[in-house]
């Protein structure tokens, strides 16, 4: 079993770990503030609970990125478990967004499945090839992680302006 050399990746790691804390604060004062609009809307408190799901798969994984002396194999199924709850959480709203009358066209129902969904397929990616050895999967999760950090940044928004219209 090899040992995954993650030393570049330090200063990646701690950077999303603390943007990520910060995202998920905006999105739970955004919630609190707008919370009875929230609960009203028949697929908003999935798509709530999905969004702080996928912030927090950024600060856990990026945790244990820096684990010192971690097998490859431990990191890549970290990364593969942590993607596979932030999917489940997607997967939930997707769901209550296509079965409630949540409005909106089925357009951009697709649209925002896509995001959801996407947005983590990138870590998933990255775990397995971490998981097989291949350090190169870090790059695929850092670009989930990207993907993330939009996604979110755009369900803040959501949260926080465009439910009050």
């Amino acid at each position: 079993m090899d040992i995954i050399a993650v030393e570049g990746w330090h200063d990646f790691a701690v950077a999303s770990a603390g943007a990520a804390g910060a995202l998920a604060g905006l999105i739970i004062v955004a919630m609190s503030v707008n919370i009875k609009e929230i609960i009203a809307g028949a697929a908003l408190p999935a798509r709530s609970g999905a969004t702080i799901g996928s912030v927090v798969v950024i600060v856990v994984s990026s945790v244990v990125i820096l684990v010192p002396d971690q097998l490859a194999i431990a990191l890549g199924l970290e990364l593969v478990l942590f993607a596979v709850g932030g999917l489940g959480l997607q997967a939930v709203a997707v769901r209550r967004m296509f079965t409630a009358d949540a409005g909106g066209s089925q357009a951009s129902k697709v649209l925002e499945s896509i995001l959801g969904i996407g947005q983590l397929l990138p870590v998933l990616v990255g775990g397995v090839l971490v998981a097989a050895g291949a350090p190169a999967g870090l790059l695929f999760v850092a670009a989930g992680f990207v993907l993330i950090f939009c996604v979110s940044i755009l369900n803040a928004w959501v949260l926080m302006v465009e439910i009050l219209r």
